[in-house]
């Protein structure tokens, strides 16, 4: 009779690990729909990948484009000033101190590409970061609106805000043979946006998918915040600072998580 019981209790342990298992594999596969939704919708209610500024101008966008093999030979990494004389415009890319701990930003390269007012009229900052890869691809996750050679350009988690949009940057604007988009982002190289050119040109071998990033949301600060983060400095005088890079370093699609961060903090130090 013990043996019965025994073996009842183990048969009644071994339902529970399998019932237990059922369960967190199912919150597994909500979470991931969830996130495919959400990227589908952006790329299904828009056939064209948009800034995600709907009501945000930079106020500093370059009027005129830059050569951008001079772009890529300058010095790997310009300083541009830490803390409060941190130099902040689209273009640039803010650094992450040692010692911040948000989720987010912990260990984190932010690339600038805008600066104005959001939907209520705050004068608000926004970037992507540009070392916080997902394991997806576009094909995987854009619904079906991503396809091609693009399809298979990994996507990158640019931020906690933007309502679930989707941004693309490239080095591929500004030219006759380009892909047909916006200006260049401050004197940065890079340009946002033009989503079927692009796939168009890369179908065609036109252009390297490589030199192409998308990313799901964005990071966002308002002015307060932007002061407060500025105005942190550390015993050893770390704080937030803010670079010029090559469009390379920002594109690189093959950075993982707080790989930029490393090597700008390693480069400012030489």
């Amino acid at each position: 009779e013990s043996e019965i019981n025994n073996t009842c209790n183990m048969i009644r342990i071994h339902r529970l690990k399998i019932c237990r298992t059922l369960i967190l594999f199912s919150i597994l596969i909500f979470q991931l729909y969830a996130f495919s939704s959400k990227v589908c919708r952006t790329f299904t209610s828009n056939h064209h990948i948009h800034a995600s500024i709907d009501t945000i101008t930079s106020s500093t966008t370059s009027r005129y484009m830059c050569d951008l093999d001079e772009i890529e030979q300058r010095r790997p990494v310009r300083f541009l000033g830490k803390g409060e004389r941190a130099l902040i415009r689209p273009g640039v890319v803010m650094v992450a101190p040692s010692h911040e701990y948000n989720h987010f930003l912990m260990r984190s390269a932010v690339f600038i590409y805008g600066v104005g007012l959001n939907d209520y009229g705050e004068q608000v900052t926004r970037g992507v970061i540009i070392d916080h890869p997902t394991a997806f691809t576009m094909g995987e996750m854009g619904g079906g609106t991503v396809y091609g050679v693009l399809a298979h350009n990994i996507l990158f988690r640019g931020g906690d805000s933007g309502r679930d949009t989707a941004i693309l940057l490239h080095s591929f604007g500004g030219k006759k043979d380009g892909i047909e988009c916006g200006e260049m982002i401050g004197t940065s190289g890079i340009f946002e946006g033009g989503l079927q050119s692009a796939m168009d040109l890369a179908d065609d071998g036109l252009i390297d998918p490589e030199r192409l990033k998308f990313f799901f949301n964005y990071i966002e600060f308002t002015e307060k915040e932007m002061e407060e983060m500025l105005a942190v400095e550390d015993s050893d005088g770390d704080a937030w600072t803010s670079v010029e890079v090559s469009p390379s370093l920002v594109l690189n699609s093959d950075l993982g998580r707080g790989d930029a961060w490393t090597y700008i903090r390693n480069q400012l130090r030489q």
